[in-house]
């Protein structure tokens, strides 16, 4: 990572005014992005990142952040941007939640839905607390819940304990991982909870992150934990 420069690339996945510039719509994200961090934070939309522009740039990582898109929609986006990034950029990748989501569509296309899939319908004696949102009728892991480690080995989990609490807020996930990654932890409930690539600093994670500077350093290689 000599030479580069401690600059975040993020991509932005929820929707916005297509009328807005990315400052206008995402100033104060990047302001609070920066404070977490501690450097410089570039946002871009999912309709306007570009392999390009991360190449031109050579940040010190990539960090794909979640979305509040329904999972109907979500599937049919047009993607093709960050699918290029994802399989293509030479820097570490972190993706968060339905950024995780989008890894395994881009590496299950065209079957997207191998990606991206609600968990499972609730039943008949599980409440719906979630009635009149896009998740009415799913179950959903929500709260701080318990997570197994799998390979407590890697870099992000190096002296942990097997069984981590992690803050989770989702009702889809990745069905099936990508012949290309290899699972690091699950819950009962879903099993890809989060998994690496074999060959490339790419991560995925589908718990919400509390990102700093230290787990993308050790998403590059670093041993410590976060």
């Amino acid at each position: 990572m000599e030479g580069r420069e401690d600059l975040i690339y993020f991509i932005e996945n929820n929707e916005r005014k297509a009328d807005l510039s990315d400052e206008e719509a995402y100033g104060e994200m990047r302001k609070r992005l920066e404070s977490i961090f501690n450097c410089r934070v570039i946002v871009r939309h999912y309709s306007r990142c570009s392999l390009d522009e991360v190449e031109r740039l050579k940040p010190l990582a990539i960090v794909l952040g979640g979305s509040g898109t329904p999972w109907e929609k979500f599937i049919t986006r047009d993607w093709s941007r960050e699918f290029e990034i994802i399989k293509k950029a030479k820097v570490p990748i972190l993706e968060i939640c339905g950024g995780h989501q989008i890894i395994g569509m881009a590496y299950h296309e065209p079957n997207r839905k191998l990606g991206c899939s609600p968990i499972r319908r609730l039943r008949e004696d599980e409440e719906d607390r979630n009635k009149g949102t896009r998740m009415e009728g799913y179950f959903v892991e929500k709260g701080y819940l318990p997570v197994k480690v799998l390979k407590r080995d890697d870099p992000l989990f190096e002296g942990l304990n097997e069984m981590i609490i992690v803050d989770e807020g989702h009702y889809c996930e990745i069905k099936r991982p990508p012949s290309e990654f290899e699972l690091l932890a699950s819950t009962d409930e879903c099993k890809i909870q989060a998994m690496r690539h074999k060959s490339r600093p790419l991560y995925g994670f589908n718990f919400t992150l509390k990102c700093s500077m230290m787990s993308i350093r050790m998403a590059g290689g670093s041993s410590r934990t976060f």
